[in-house]
C-alpha cells in the first residue's frame, strides 16, 4: 500500500507493509523488492511502515549504507509498537477476543508453552527464530490482561452476589411484612362490625334486655345524682319508681306503656311501644333486678 501527499511542493509517502508474506521473504528479496517500489514513485521522502522487529537491523543498515537515500529518495522507517507484522497483531487480537472468557487465562498458557518450546528448539538447532520472541511477549502481556480482567470478574460477581442477596433478604422481609399487613386486614374486617357495635357505647341511653330495666337503670342514674351521687336503698327507689310511673304513666307510653302499676298478685303490667305485651314483672324481685342493672352499668 502506498499513500503520497504533498508538502510545500515536494512529495512524500508512506510504503504500508502489513502482511506476513511481505516479510516473510528473504533479506536480499525483501531489498529489491523495496527498490522497486522506490523507483516507480517520485517522492522526495518515503516512510516504510509496519516493519517487525526482525527487519528493523536490516532495514537500518541498508538505509545507512546508502548514506539515507535509497534510488535518490529520503528513507526511514516505522517499526510497530509490538514488533510483530501488521496482519500478526490483527490475527492475535482476533484470537484472543474469540477465547472465551472462561477458558482464556489457561488457552494464552497453553499458547506461551508452546511457543517457548519453539524458541528451545531452534536455539538448539542453531536457527534464528523469526518474531517468536515478539510474540512470546505479546501473549505475556495478554495473559497479564487476562489475569486482571478475571479478578475484576470475580470481585464483580461477589459485588452482585452481595446485592443479591440483600436483595432477596429484603424481598422476603417485605413479604412478610406484606403478608402481616394482609392478615392484619383480614382481621379489621372480620371485627368491624364489632367495632361499630362498640363505638356506640357510652353514646345515648343505656340498651337493655328489657325496656323496663332500661327505665329503671335511667331512673335510679337520676335519683342518685339528686342526692350528690350516693345510691339509694332498693326498697327507696322501689316506692319512687311506682310514685314516678304512675305520675309520668301517659309521658312514658312512647317508652314504656304502662297497664297496670300493681295488679292483684303484686306485678307490673305493661306493654311493649308497639303494642306487644310484655310478661307481668313481680315487684318483689325488684331488689334483684336493681342490683344487676347496677352491676352491668359498672361493667
Amino acid at each position: 500500500m502506498e499513500i503520497g501527499v504533498d508538502v510545500d511542493q515536494k512529495k512524500e509517502g508512506t510504503f504500508i507493509k502489513d502482511q506476513n508474506s511481505f516479510w516473510a521473504q528473504s533479506n536480499d528479496d525483501l531489498l529489491e523488492f523495496l527498490k522497486e517500489d522506490l523507483q516507480k514513485t517520485n517522492w522526495g521522502k518515503a516512510i516504510i511502515e509496519g516493519v517487525p522487529e526482525d527487519k528493523v537491523s536490516i532495514l537500518q543498515n541498508w538505509i545507512k549504507k546508502n548514506k539515507g537515500k535509497i534510488e535518490g529518495i529520503e528513507v526511514s522507517i516505522k517499526p510497530t509498537l509490538t514488533g510483530l507484522t501488521v496482519e500478526e497483531e490483527e490475527l492475535f487480537e482476533n484470537e484472543y477476543s474469540s477465547m472465551l472468557a472462561v477458558d482464556r487465562t489457561k488457552l494464552i498458557k497453553n499458547k506461551i508453552e508452546r511457543i517457548q518450546i519453539n524458541l528451545a528448539t531452534e536455539y538448539i538447532a542453531g536457527s534464528e527464530p523469526q518474531r517468536e520472541d515478539a510474540q512470546l511477549r505479546w501473549w505475556e502481556q495478554m495473559l497479564q490482561k487476562a489475569q486482571e480482567q478475571n479478578m475484576a470478574n470475580k470481585y464483580r460477581l461477589i459485588r452482585e452476589k452481595k446485592a443479591t442477596k440483600i436483595s432477596t433478604k429484603t424481598a422476603k422481609k417485605y413479604k412478610k411484612a406484606s403478608k402481616q399487613l394482609k392478615e392484619i386486614e383480614k382481621e379489621l374486617t372480620d371485627v368491624q362490625p364489632l367495632l361499630e357495635k362498640h363505638s356506640h357505647i357510652g353514646k345515648g341511653p343505656r340498651r337493655h334486655e328489657l325496656l323496663l330495666d332500661e327505665q329503671i337503670d335511667l331512673f335510679d342514674q337520676g335519683l342518685t345524682e339528686r342526692n350528690e351521687g350516693v345510691q339509694q336503698p332498693s326498697g327507696k327507689v322501689l316506692i319512687r319508681f311506682k310514685k314516678y310511673l304512675k305520675e309520668k304513666k301517659e309521658e312514658l307510653k312512647t317508652k314504656i306503656d304502662i297497664e297496670e302499676i300493681e295488679d292483684e298478685y303484686d306485678c307490673l303490667k305493661w306493654r311493649y311501644p308497639d303494642g306487644r305485651t310484655a310478661k307481668p314483672t313481680p315487684w318483689s324481685g325488684f331488689p334483684q333486678r336493681l342490683k344487676r342493672i347496677r352491676d352491668r352499668r359498672k361493667k
